[in-house]
Order: C-alpha cells, then sequence, then structure tokens
C-alpha cells in the first residue's frame, strides 16, 4: 500500500475506502476473523451502493404522489380525485420498472414478497388478490430513472391528517430511518396547524428536509402563500427551505422536451436539492460511518498481532503479556454477564424510560380531556359534536405523534449512555447503532372513532307540553285559593300565576335535559380517550422491548467482538512457544508485514476522517 499526501475527491476517497476495506479483509480472513470479514463485507456493501432515503410526505391531497411521478418521469405513484396513497410505497433504481408486494406472515418471520405488474399500482393494494388475505405492508417498485441511479430511493407515504389522522404515527415511523424529507404542501392556503404540528414532529426527526409548494400553476397568489408560509416556519423556529413547483409544468416540459418550461416549473431546484444536499452529505456520513468500522476492525486485528510478535520477538516478555491479555480477557467477559454496567444502565433506563413515556402520554391526555370538557360546559354538545369531535380526534393523534417523537430521543439519548459504559470500562470503537424504525411505528387504525352523541332536539309540540305541564299546577292551586275570595277558577291572578311556574319547570326541564346531554358527551370523550390510551399504551411498550432488544444485541455483540480478539490475542502468544526458529521467523515477517498494512489502513482511515471534519 502507499501513503498518499491527501485524501482527495470523493471518487478518490471511495476507491481508497474500497482498498483498505479489502486489505483489512484479506488479513481477517488470514486470522479466521469471519466475524469481522463478515461486518467489513457489509461495510463495502453500503459504501458501493448506498441507499438513501427520502421519504416524501404532507397531508392528503397535495400532489405528493404526482410530484414524484414527475420528478422521475415514470409513474410510480398512485394518483387520483381520491385518497391515491394508502400504502406507503418504495421506490428505487433498476434496469426495468417492476412492482411488489411485501406481505406479513407469521409473527417473528420475515415478510414474503409478490410479484405484481407495473399496471396493478394504480389500484388500492390493501386488499390486492395477490396477498391472499394477508396484511400488505409496503409496495416496493424500481424505475430506471436517472435520479435513482446514483443511490436515491423513495417513499411516498399515505397523507397525514383526515378524520383522526390514521396515518400520522405510521408515517412519523418512517422518519427515523430517512435521510431526508420532502414535505409538500400546496399553494392553495397557509399552513394549517395540522400541518405545522406535523413539520415540527417530523424535523425533529429528519432535519435534512426542504418543503416543497405544490400547484403554483393553480393558483395566481401562490407566492404570497409562500412568503405567509415562511413568516409561519420562522415564528415556529423551524429554519427549512421551501421551493415552489409545479408537477403539470414539469410534465408538459418532459412531454414538449422544453428547457424553459422545466426551468418555470422549478424542479431544477428539487432536483439541486437532492444532488447538492442530500446526495452530497448522506454520502459522506456513510463514508464516515464505514471508515469508522474500517478502523475498528483494524484496532481488533492490530491487537492481536501484536500481541503475537511481542511474544515471538521477545520469549521473556510472553508470560507477562499472557497475564495482561487474560486480565483485559476477563474484563470483556464481565461485559457480558447480566450484571455488568452495561446490562444495568440498559434495564434501568429501559424501565425508567417506559415510566417516563407512559406518564407523559397519560398527562397529554388529561390535560386534552380538561380542555374537551371545559369546551362542552360552555356550548350545547347536541349542535357541535361533529366539531368537538374533530377537534378531540386531532388533538389525541397530535398527542401520539408528540410522545413518539419524545421517545425515540429519549431512545438515542439511552443508546448513547450505553455506549458511554464500554469507552470507560476500556472497550474502544464502540459505534452507535441504528435505531431499527420499524420497532418505532406505531398505527392507530384500531382506535375507534368517537361515538355518535344520541340526543334529539326538543320539538316545539314537546316545549309546549313542558310548559303546559308546568302551569296546570299554578292554575289550579291559586284558582282553587282565589275561588275562597269569590272569583272564579280561571282568573288573570291563577293565570298569571300559571304562566310564570310553566316558564319555570321549562326552564328547570331545558337544564335538566342540558346537563344529561354534557354527562353523555363527557363520558363519551371520556370513554374515547380511555381506548386510545389502552391501544397506545400497549404499542409504546412493546415499542420500547424491541428498542431494548436492539440495544441489548448490538452491545452484546460488541462485547462478544472484544472478548474474541482478546482471546484471538492470548492464543496466538501461547502458540508462538511452540514454533520452530525457522517457522518462528517465517511467522515474524509475516505479523510485520500485516502489521504494516494495519497501520498504514489506520493511518489513511484518520486522515479520511480529519478530511470529513475538515
Amino acid at each position: 500500500m502507499t501513503q498518499p499526501k491527501d485524501p482527495g475527491g470523493p471518487a478518490k476517497q471511495l476507491k481508497i475506502i474500497v482498498e483498505l476495506i479489502d486489505h483489512t479483509a484479506k488479513i481477517a480472513e488470514a486470522h479466521e476473523r469471519g466475524d469481522l470479514v463478515e461486518r467489513l463485507a457489509r461495510a463495502k456493501t453500503r459504501v458501493t451502493d448506498p441507499q438513501i432515503r427520502v421519504v416524501v410526505a404532507g397531508q392528503l391531497k397535495q400532489g405528493k404522489s404526482q410530484l414524484l411521478n414527475s420528478l422521475l418521469n415514470v409513474p410510480v405513484a398512485r394518483v387520483g380525485d381520491d385518497e391515491s396513497t394508502v400504502l406507503a410505497t418504495v421506490v428505487s433504481y433498476g434496469e426495468t420498472a417492476t412492482a411488489k408486494l411485501i406481505v406479513a406472515r407469521g409473527e417473528g418471520q420475515e415478510p414474503d414478497e409478490i410479484e405484481i405488474p407495473m399496471a396493478d399500482i394504480a389500484n388500492d393494494l390493501r386488499r390486492a388478490p395477490q396477498a391472499g388475505g394477508r396484511e400488505v405492508l409496503r409496495v416496493e417498485v424500481t424505475a430506471p430513472s436517472p435520479l435513482l441511479k446514483n443511490g436515491l430511493a423513495f417513499v411516498d407515504t399515505p397523507g397525514v391528517g383526515g378524520h383522526g389522522q390514521p396515518h400520522l404515527s405510521a408515517t412519523l415511523g418512517l422518519m427515523p430511518d430517512a435521510d431526508a424529507l420532502l414535505m409538500c404542501s400546496d399553494t392553495s392556503q397557509e399552513f394549517t396547524e395540522p400541518e405545522m404540528t406535523f413539520m415540527r414532529q417530523a424535523f425533529e426527526i429528519c432535519p435534512l428536509a426542504t418543503i416543497i409548494a405544490t400547484k403554483t400553476d393553480l393558483y395566481p397568489h401562490w407566492r404570497q402563500i409562500v412568503d405567509a408560509n415562511k413568516a409561519h416556519l420562522h415564528r415556529a423556529g423551524l429554519d427549512i427551505p421551501i421551493i415552489p413547483s409545479s408537477s403539470l409544468l414539469r410534465s408538459h416540459a418532459i412531454t414538449l422536451n422544453d428547457k424553459e418550461l422545466n426551468e418555470e416549473s422549478n424542479f431544477p431546484a428539487i432536483v439541486g436539492f437532492l444532488s447538492e444536499q442530500v446526495l452530497a452529505q448522506q454520502n459522506e456520513r456513510i463514508r464516515h460511518l464505514v471508515v469508522g468500522e474500517i478502523r475498528s476492525a483494524a484496532e481488533h486485528l492490530t491487537m492481536t498481532v501484536e500481541s503475537e510478535l511481542a511474544a515471538l520477538n521477545d520469549p521473556e516478555t510472553r508470560d507477562r503479556l499472557q497475564d495482561e491479555l487474560e486480565r483485559r480477557k476477563q474484563e470483556a467477559q464481565d461485559a457480558l454477564q447480566q450484571t455488568a454496567l452495561w446490562q444495568q444502565v440498559l434495564n434501568d433506563g429501559i424501565s425508567d424510560l417506559t415510566a417516563d413515556v407512559d406518564h407523559d402520554l397519560r398527562n397529554r391526555f388529561r390535560v386534552i380531556s380538561q380542555h374537551i370538557e371545559k369546551v362542552i360546559d360552555t356550548c350545547d354538545p347536541t349542535h357541535h359534536w361533529a366539531e368537538i369531535g374533530a377537534e378531540l380526534e386531532n388533538a389525541v393523534a397530535t398527542a401520539v405523534g408528540d410522545n413518539f417523537v419524545w421517545a425515540y430521543q429519549r431512545a438515542e439519548v439511552l443508546a448513547a449512555e450505553v455506549a458511554r459504559t464500554f469507552v470507560e470500562a476500556g472497550l474502544e470503537a464502540v459505534k452507535m447503532p441504528q435505531i431499527d424504525p420499524s420497532q418505532m411505528g406505531a398505527s392507530l387504525g384500531e382506535i375507534k372513532s368517537l361515538a355518535n352523541l344520541e340526543a334529539k332536539p326538543v320539538g316545539k309540540g314537546r316545549k309546549l307540553s313542558i310548559g303546559m305541564q308546568g302551569s296546570y299546577g299554578g292554575v289550579l292551586m291559586f284558582g282553587m285559593m282565589t275561588s275562597f275570595a269569590g272569583l272564579g277558577m280561571f282568573n288573570p291572578l291563577s293565570i298569571g300565576a300559571g304562566l310564570l311556574m310553566g316558564r319555570t319547570a321549562y326552564k328547570e326541564n331545558m337544564e335538566n335535559r342540558m346537563l344529561r346531554v354534557r354527562n353523555e358527551a363527557k363520558l363519551n370523550t371520556r370513554r374515547f380517550i380511555d381506548d386510545t390510551q389502552f391501544v397506545v399504551s400497549k404499542e409504546s411498550r412493546d415499542r420500547l422491548k424491541g428498542i431494548q432488544r436492539q440495544l441489548r444485541d448490538h452491545y452484546r455483540g460488541i462485547a462478544n467482538q472484544t472478548t474474541r480478539s482478546l482471546n484471538e490475542s492470548l492464543q496466538a502468544t501461547i502458540a508462538s512457544a511452540k514454533l520452530e526458529e525457522t517457522e518462528r521467523d517465517n511467522r515474524i515477517r509475516e505479523l510485520e508485514r500485516q502489521l504494516n498494512i494495519l497501520r498504514q489502513v489506520t493511518d489513511h482511515a484518520a486522515k479520511l476522517t480529519s478530511a470529513d471534519g475538515a
């Protein structure tokens, strides 16, 4: 290997990284380190064929699917006047256009892939006959688009919003695995409150994003809308750019091969964002992670080579080195025990996180319940039940989304705390795990809608009947009293008293009826919130258990890898004493060659890391 003076550009860096992986993998194979070989092979695949996921999200009917079709110039997403995107659709590069369904199997089993004709993606595939009644998880499409060839993969999501926002948590569940986000909002009106809430939640998880202001061809006042939306973002503290665009103009420009029309559609600005920010930044991030993998593998191998080489060159130090390796091996093995510090930090952290997330959810629902009950006390629920229900369901969906974002952020903090225990224990080269978003998703599909309020309005005849029932007793009572004074049963005094008592009886009846209606409305809202909390709490507990398993397996793998490296070093030290003189000389030369390569690998990786930092 030669030492370069500088890492060079991205293409040269990629070539150097692949060369470093190959050299390190050969030494790992020579030492029978299949775990490191596999780890390096995954790193090589990731850096040479990266898949950078861009999630396309937004409210219902904002032009997400049409934007994706126009961007790729391939009909890969379903469009229509109704709710078109009902399943997440993943679009990646392929030499030919293909489509397949990903359907669920039994619990704990990998999902099945079922090929379908491309024409079928224009249909609602939730109950596709090819699935045989099984749940369809998503649709995967390949297309021969130049924009996808560099590693981009788009995820078209179901629109958030609508009655109860059923897709909100499922869409947020895709955010942790997204490298970038395209948020679509048409220019017919300014951002709505649900849109601002979703953007705040989504940008917390995926900060590399831009907002696409769609359908500028339909609304002449789109510039004023864009300016107003920029002001909304500034007040919310969201520093996210807005790109106005027209999918219709883009489609016409491609059909007519009209460069000026294409510029007017402003799609070159979207392509520029994807190329200059998303591809460039994410490729750099992937290279940085892969270089970290190379350095970690080289450190493991260097430990083994240096230990054996020291024992061969200086037999007197063999016993001292063996004792040192035994001690370090025991320390690494201690990290695998249930009583190890990292296990305690993980278990205690998950317990605290579960309790905190549950308490946070309960508190959010408690605030919502108190607010809705105040609203019910100030109006007639029978006249405003639709508005109250919509406000309640949107507030609950927002609360679930905020709780999800908070839980994800706390899980990342917990992963960092566990990693710190490894570093403090002397186990270096510990990388943070990528929390699997499939463990973070939650669906509100099973939650029942708010129950109807059964209260018939009081008709005029009923009102008259209530008044007459109250007035009858007044007329009769005062008529009998005034009859002793020589007046008749029906006289002005008895009739006036009857009217007064009838009015009082009518008012009391209406007040009692309103009290019953409001109590029924409050009971319905409490039942809805309880049902929602029951479902979401179960989802939350399962989600956190999945995160615990991810972190446990990740860090246990690190502890196992470190233990194996130390054990290999120990075995090499012991075996070196049994070598003959000729074999020892040959072995020393081979180890020195390997050590020289590993040191060059480490130096190269350090230069690449410093270049990324610069």
